[in-house]
């Protein structure tokens, strides 16, 4: 009886990656006979074969590509990858609240919820309370054996959330001794240095083993005031003063490559009285606010917003670059475990452990204050503010302020999870195996807001009175007088700047909190093996059945469930759901040794769902490989895969939320429409909002608008249908040759798509009529037509469609005096399309815009001589474009965006068989963002931390 190995995926891997070693390989053929190579599985299928070849195509990356990258997490990899983009990473999660620092992965662009993580085969918890996208900060670099990635629909056989594909990490299982590895990243100029560490320990015997590992990575924060390129060629964008109207030929906006300063909001409190703006001096003396070289003109539309940001020498206001960050800092420790053990013959129990607990923290600008009301009898009122108000014949005033009195305002993040698995695999016959599995998993997070003020405080503060011969907070009647003192209370002296005693920072400053937990448990078992023989050979089968629970909930503070802290309001939630599935792969092979029919197989697979929270559901996967002889093999899958909303989507509480102040029934706004300027300007009359109207300039310039964000309990599944087709093209007369294309399409409908303030007003009025589901969730004031408050929430709603090819080439070769080798990894991107109403009319093509290149491709060159290996790795983007279907000259002049290409190069020496040395330079180039407003300071898609210089050193003993 043959003996079932863990270690079988590990023989699969070394001979696909062969003596190359590039950071991903394609599927390669092997001459696999029972006596040679033992069954496997492979990521995408649950089937145990001893064929390698599948419908759908799986890039494998080594261990030793990620060592070689400089990388001290695996998504700074996967983001390189043409087939992926970045999800969540500490370069674009600053101000991103519950979510600073995490990093996740998001394959095809289709979003990191509909990219499914698995740990060896399994789920693993998700990295934020209530979703489901994995935190690759949980999962420690040293301790990967290898990833796999299958790309194409794979919930028939992993079950919902694999809409665009599989990435499987697979971890270390078995290592004799010690090995330490330690590596540092400096930038060469300004802030972000990282530093890594971790240590290996491991021991075998006859029936079992283990490993224990222990990671520890920090990364430093980097503000864009580091940068010298972001502060000596500054770039922003304005309504252009000299437009007319939406049909011109004037674009409607203009690029000031000057830094901008912003000309409210500042720090000693600031007002307009009059047709002036004031300002306080050091010694809170009234004087006129400094625009430096004067306020830019404004847009030279009809209602046209004031233009509040000037340039020249920074005066009052809020400076360029100010609380500003290209990336937020991380501390991770992460503790792995892994054992097994034979316990009976041909019967193996394996476990599992994790811990891992991370910090970061996002930072913004201080406390805000839109509207401070100062009366004329406040206290701290000086002979020149009472003159000017007595003058202008007011008893009050408004003012705005930037108050650092209470320092910066800081989102801390602390995160720790756990992750138990056990799992049991074994022969049950001949040619049937079994594999169960027991997981729990578990995270906790705590988020806690520093300079932070309770609102009733300071609001009382302000308004500051003598009153029998003291200085207090005003207690007054009906008609505004003053009857007494508010007991406790400490005033608050705004005008001006001024230090802030102890008392005062005791009364009015606070650190708000907020606890969340998500727990994820599960079971499963598979069975596997051959259910009869056909003349190609036999029929295989898989038979699975899981069961998943996932529980979330969120406790703030009663500070924050009672409204008191600034710009932060929640209740507390619980939610869970789950599911059992049914699941089952067959495996018929067709043809074997026959005339261009080396081996034909067709596999179909189907799951069964059924959820606690949206019902029953089902996913298949139909595939067919054809090996027509030696050098060509055919593959091709069509899929029908599904997502279910996860908790947070389904039951998280209503939150406070900000968004930017965008007004779509603004008489400016409707002049720049174009494609949808009939729709608008229709149902913006259907709304009752006047033709000409615009808001206000309080409202305008009255900064981030509050609302609100929550979950949704009508949401239901999204179901997503795709077909791949491919090629592997593996010329014998070309040693070392290879070369692969994959055609691939996706289609999801009734998507579950995140509707922010601003897309739900577009979607609302660029509708046919106003009965659509995007327009109740604003509200207006019913006399000033303003919007006043809203909910962000989540709706199936959108239609996706999209569809590329991906091709892949090695070649490597020998001399007399080194190896030299050569991979090529493209993506590109056919059809682009996201409809986010349903409606036929509403349909757009995003193909070639910056997030959806035609082209992304990675070309790697290596050369090895002896110990050394040298690799140089071309990172390509393609241009793009900031919108193809509504821009025209109209809206502006900078439409195109150029194409990126960064290098990176790397090199290892072998000292000794104990001792590794690695040497590299990233973004070799000191390629900076593209000089563009869509770009500028984009850290998703480029590269804002310029060169640097990796170093590290691996030890065994």
């Amino acid at each position: 009886m043959k003996k079932f190995s863990l270690l079988a995926m590990g023989v699969k891997t070394a001979l696909c990656v062969g003596a190359f070693g590039s950071f991903g390989v394609m599927a390669t053929d092997q001459a696999a006979t029972e006596d040679k190579v033992e069954r496997i599985e492979i990521t995408g299928s649950k089937i145990k074969r001893l064929s390698s070849e599948a419908p759908t195509p799986v890039v494998v990356i080594g261990r030793v590509e990620l060592e070689n990258a400089g990388v001290s997490n695996v998504n700074d990899f996967l983001a390189e990858l043409p087939s992926a983009e970045v999800g969540l990473s500490p370069e674009n999660s600053n101000n991103t609240i519950y979510a600073n620092g995490l990093n996740t992965t998001d394959l095809r662009g289709l979003g990191s919820s509909r990219t499914l993580v698995l740990v060896n085969g399994r789920r693993f918890i998700g990295g934020q309370a209530g979703g489901n996208s994995v935190d690759l900060n949980n999962i420690a670099t040293s301790f990967i054996d290898r990833i796999e990635i299958s790309t194409g629909g794979a919930s028939a056989v992993y079950g919902a959330d694999a809409v665009a594909g599989v990435v499987n990490i697979i971890t270390r299982k078995s290592f004799e001794g010690v090995e330490v590895d330690v590596s540092t990243t400096n930038p060469l100029e300004g802030a972000g240095e990282q530093t890594f560490g971790s240590i290996t320990f491991g021991k075998e015997y006859g029936s079992g083993g283990f490993i224990i590992n222990y990671d520890y990575a920090d990364q430093k924060q980097m503000a864009r005031s580091d940068k010298s390129w972001y502060m000596d060629s500054p770039l922003r964008t304005i309504a252009n003063p000299a437009d007319t109207s939406g049909s011109d030929g004037i674009p409607g906006n203009i690029i000031i490559n000057q830094q901008t300063h912003y000309g409210l909001y500042d720090e000693s409190s600031e007002f307009l009285l009059g047709a002036n703006q004031w300002t306080f001096d050091e010694a809170g003396n009234l004087r006129p606010f400094n625009h430096g070289d004067g306020l830019l003109p404004k847009g030279g539309l009809p209602g046209a917003a004031k233009n509040w940001y000037y340039t020249g020498e920074f005066g009052d206001g809020i400076a360029y670059a100010a609380d500003q960050f290209f990336r937020t800092p991380l501390t991770r420790h992460t503790v792995n475990f892994a054992g097994h053990q034979t316990f009976a013959e041909d019967h193996d129990v394996s476990v599992d452990f994790t811990y891992a607990k991370n910090e970061a923290f996002g930072q913004s600008t201080p406390i805000f204050f839109r509207s401070i009301k100062i009366n004329r009898d406040n206290a701290f009122i000086k002979n020149d503010l009472a003159k000017l108000m007595d003058d202008a014949g007011v008893k009050s005033i408004s003012m705005r302020r930037l108050s650092d009195d209470f320092g910066p305002r800081i989102y801390n993040q602390k995160r720790e999870t756990i992750r138990a698995s056990i799992g049991l695999d074994g022969a049950i016959t001949d040619n049937w195996t079994y594999s169960a599995y027991l997981q729990h998993g578990e995270l906790t997070q705590d988020t806690s807001w520093y300079g932070e003020v309770l609102m009733a405080n300071v609001n009382k503060g302000f308004d500051a009175v003598n009153f029998e011969g003291n200085v207090v907070c005003a207690e007054r009647d009906a008609k505004g007088n003053v009857i007494g003192a508010v007991e406790g209370c400490v005033p608050l002296n705004v005008l001006g700047k001024y230090p802030l005693s102890q008392a005062q920072l005791d009364y009015h400053s606070t650190v708000a909190t907020a606890e969340q937990g998500h727990k994820q448990t599960s079971y499963g078992v598979t069975v596997t093996g051959d259910v009869f023989e056909l003349p190609a050979g036999f029929v295989q089968a898989a038979f699975s059945y899981d069961w998943r629970k996932e529980s979330a909930y969120e406790t703030p503070d009663n500070k924050i469930q009672g409204g008191l802290v600034f710009g932060n309001s929640g209740l507390p939630y619980e939610g869970e759901l789950t599911v059992k599935e049914y699941a089952t792969e067959v495996l018929v092979p067709v043809f074997a040794d026959q005339f261009l029919a080396q081996e034909v197989n067709v596999e179909f697979a189907y799951r069964y769902m059924d959820y606690s929270s949206t019902g029953t559901d089902s996913a298949y996967k139909l595939g067919l490989t054809w090996q027509v002889n030696d050098d060509v093999r055919f593959r091709v899958a069509k899929a029908q895969s599904v997502r279910a909303p996860n908790v947070g989507e389904l039951y998280s509480s209503v939150g406070t939320q900000f968004a930017s102040r965008a007004e779509s029934c603004a008489a400016d706004s409707i002049a720049k429409e174009d494609q949808y300027k009939e729709q608008v300007t229709r149902n913006c009359a259907a709304d009752n909002i006047p033709v000409g109207w615009t808001p206000s300039e309080d409202w305008r310039s009255g900064g981030s608008l509050q609302g609100s964000t929550g979950g949704n309990i009508g949401l239901g599944n999204e179901v997503s249908k795709d077909i791949t087709f491919g090629v592997v093209y593996t010329p014998s007369f070309i040693e070392n040759f290879e070369i692969t294309a994959d055609y691939w399409s996706f289609e999801i409908e009734d998507a579950i798509s995140f509707y922010d303030y601003e897309s739900a007003m577009q979607n609302c009025y660029r509708s046919e009529s106003l009965v659509n589901p995007f327009c109740g969730k604003f509200t207006r004031d019913p006399n000033t037509h303003e919007v006043t408050d809203y909910l962000e929430t989540s709706l199936n709603a959108a239609v996706e469609k999209l569809s590329g090819v991906d091709i892949e080439s090695v070649y490597k070769f020998d001399t007399a005096f080194g190896q030299f080798g050569f991979k090529l990894v493209a993506t590109y991107l056919e059809n682009r399309e996201r409809n986010p109403t349903g409606n036929a009319e509403d349909n757009r093509v995003h193909t070639g815009e910056e997030a959806r290149p035609r082209w992304r491709a990675r070309f790697n060159t290596s050369y090895t001589l002896d110990d050394l290996r040298i690799v140089l790795v071309a990172n390509y983007r393609h241009s793009t474009v900031m919108d193809r279907n509504d821009w025209s000259i109209e809206d502006h002049d900078y439409n195109d965006i150029p194409s990126y290409t960064t290098f990176d190069l790397s090199s290892t020496y072998n000292l000794n068989d104990n001792v590794n040395l690695r040497l590299g330079v990233q973004n070799l180039a000191d390629r900076t963002t593209p000089y563009h407003p869509a770009a500028f300071t984009d850290g998703a898609y480029y590269d804002v931390i310029g060169r640097r210089i990796t170093a590290g050193v691996n030890v065994k003993f």
